[in-house]
């Protein structure tokens, strides 16, 4: 399930909680992001892994706080820093490998001592 977060609650979550995300960053003004919704939500529906989006509006800060080039972007973070990211014409196996980075890093915690 995706789930719509603000930037501030995200920070908390990838920063200081040091939690996994694969996070997209889009705009409901943005042409490129209406022509990628069908794919992201065909691809996202059903999932249980922790998925966001979050709403970035022209000239707001988030382009710099999460150092966002153009939108769509989608960036995969665990334990508190970013492990990959893909922008504009993102493709299904592009969002596979990024989730490969919130999965693994889940795993391997879990068999961790």
């Amino acid at each position: 399930m995706v789930t719509r977060i603000a930037s501030v609650r995200l920070d908390r979550l990838v920063h200081i909680d040091r939690k996994p995300a694969l996070v997209l960053f889009t705009g409901e003004w943005c042409g490129d992001c209406a022509a990628f919704a069908p794919l992201w939500k065909r691809w996202a529906s059903g999932r249980t892994e922790p998925i966001y989006t979050v709403e970035v509006l022209r000239g707001a800060p988030e382009w710099n706080d999460w150092e966002i080039d153009e939108i769509p972007t989608v960036v995969a973070y665990s334990d508190g820093a970013e492990k990959g990211r893909s922008a504009g014409a993102i493709l299904e196996k592009d969002l596979d490998g990024l989730l490969q980075h919130v999965t693994q890093t889940k795993g391997a915690k879990k068999g961790s001592p």
